[in-house]
C-alpha cells in the first residue's frame, strides 16, 4: 500500500509538518477512481484540487494552436500534481489524462484552507514556493527579441505590450539592474512593478495579492507600458548588516501547560515559525525557568496544577510586564475570567486553535 504520509511530506508545502499534522490532512483526502484515457482535469478548469496517485499512470499535456497534443510529463503511483492550485486557485495550465485505470486521493482547496488555518507554518513553505515560482517566470524569458521596439525618452523607455510582452520587460529590468517603476495600462486597469537594482520588490494591481496581480498582468497581450527610472543610491547597494536589522520583539516563548500533547502541538508550530520555545507544567517551574532563560511571552493554560491564571499574572507581574496568552476553556467562572481580561498585556484565545495563538503572538510582536 502506498505510504500517504511519506508522499505528503515530499510535497514542498507540507514538508515542515509533523506526524499529527500529516494525519490531519490524510483524514481530508477523498478517494477517486478513473478509467483509462479519462480526463482528470483539463486546461482552463478551476484549480481547486491536488491529487496523489495511488495506482495507475497519467500524462500531463498541453496543446498547440492546431490542437496537437504535447506530453510534457508522465506520472505514476507515488507522484502528485496540482499542488499549486491549492495556493492560487488559478485555472489549470495543462490537462491531465490517465493512460490506464488509476486510483487517486484528492485534496480540495476548501479542505486545504482549513489545514492552512490550523497549521500556519505551511505559510512559510508557501512563501518560498511563491518566490521560486516568480524566479521561474523570469527565467522563461531567456532573451528579449523585441527590446528594440521600445521608445526612449527623458522619462524612460515606453511602448506597447503587444510588441514587447511583460515577461520580456521583466527580463529587461532584471538584466539591466534597473531601479524604477514599470507602469502598465490595459483597458481601464493600471498596474505597477517596482524594481531595485534589477530585483522585483513590489507588484501592485488594485486590491489583488502580488501573485494574483503578476499573473493577471502577464496575461495582458495589449496595452501601454512605461518605465520610470530612479537613480540608485550607493547605500542602497549595500546589504543591511545583521546588527542594524530590527529584531522582532518576541523571539522566546514559554509554554505553560499540564498537557504534554498541548505543549507538543504549540511547540511544533512555533518552532516552525522561527520561535525559540521553553516548556513547563507548573507556575513555579515556569518562573524558575524565567530566572535563567530570556522569555519574551508566555502561552499558558488558565488552570495549572499549582494555581490559575490570576495567580500566574500576579507572580509574573511581580517581576516584569511580559505579555501572556491564555488558552481559553469553556465553562470558566466569571469571577476567574474578569481579572484576567482586565489585566495589562493579557489575551485569552476563543479556542484551542494554534493559528489563533500565532495571531496573538504576532499582535504583541507588532504592537509591543
Amino acid at each position: 500500500m502506498i505510504q500517504l504520509s511519506k508522499i505528503l511530506k515530499s510535497v514542498p508545502i507540507f514538508h515542515t509538518l509533523g506526524k499529527e499534522s500529516i494525519d490531519f490532512i490524510i483524514q481530508r483526502l477523498k478517494f477517486k477512481t478513473f478509467g483509462p484515457n479519462e480526463t482528470v482535469c483539463k486546461i482552463g478548469d478551476p484549480g481547486d484540487e491536488m491529487y496523489i496517485i495511488i495506482n495507475g499512470k497519467v500524462k500531463i499535456c498541453i496543446y498547440d494552436d492546431q490542437g496537437n497534443e504535447k506530453i510534457v510529463a508522465t506520472l505514476q503511483a507515488g507522484d502528485y500534481f496540482g499542488e499549486m492550485a491549492l495556493l492560487t486557485g488559478e485555472p489549470r495550465s495543462a490537462s491531465v489524462i490517465t493512460t490506464e485505470e488509476s486510483e487517486m486521493f484528492a485534496l480540495h482547496k476548501n479542505d486545504f484552507d482549513v489545514i492552512l488555518e490550523k497549521f500556519p507554518s505551511i505559510s512559510i513553505s508557501i512563501g518560498k514556493i511563491m518566490s521560486q515560482r516568480l524566479r521561474e517566470t523570469l527565467a522563461k524569458a531567456s532573451h528579449i527579441p523585441n527590446v528594440n521596439k521600445m521608445e526612449t525618452s527623458q522619462e524612460g523607455p515606453r511602448g506597447n505590450l503587444k510588441e514587447v510582452p511583460l515577461v520580456d520587460l521583466i527580463r529587461f529590468c532584471e538584466a539591466n539592474s534597473l531601479t524604477g517603476i514599470l507602469k502598465l495600462e490595459h483597458d481601464s486597469q493600471k498596474g505597477e512593478l517596482e524594481f531595485r537594482a534589477g530585483q522585483l520588490q513590489k507588484v501592485t494591481l488594485g486590491n489583488l495579492s502580488e501573485d494574483q496581480a503578476l499573473d493577471t498582468m502577464l496575461g495582458w497581450d495589449d496595452g501601454q507600458f512605461r518605465i520610470e527610472l530612479k537613480p540608485l543610491k550607493f547605500d542602497e547597494l549595500v546589504e543591511e548588516s545583521p546588527e542594524h536589522k530590527e529584531e522582532p520583539k518576541i523571539q522566546n516563548v514559554l509554554i505553560l501547560s499540564n498537557s504534554i500533547v498541548v505543549q507538543k502541538i504549540i511547540e511544533r508550530a512555533l518552532i516552525s515559525l522561527g520561535y525559540r520555545v521553553f516548556k513547563a507544567r507548573k507556575i513555579t517551574d515556569g518562573l524558575n525557568l524565567m530566572d535563567v532563560e530570556s522569555v519574551d511571552l508566555i502561552v499558558s493554560d488558565i488552570k495549572l496544577p499549582d494555581g490559575d491564571g490570576v495567580k500566574l499574572i500576579e507572580q509574573v507581574r511581580a517581576q516584569n510586564e511580559k505579555p501572556i496568552i491564555f488558552i481559553g476553556e469553556p465553562n470558566l467562572k466569571p469571577e476567574l475570567l474578569k481579572p484576567i481580561r482586565e489585566a495589562h498585556a493579557v489575551e485569552i484565545t476563543g479556542s484551542h486553535e494554534v493559528s489563533e495563538i500565532v495571531q496573538l503572538i504576532e499582535h504583541f510582536n507588532q504592537n509591543g
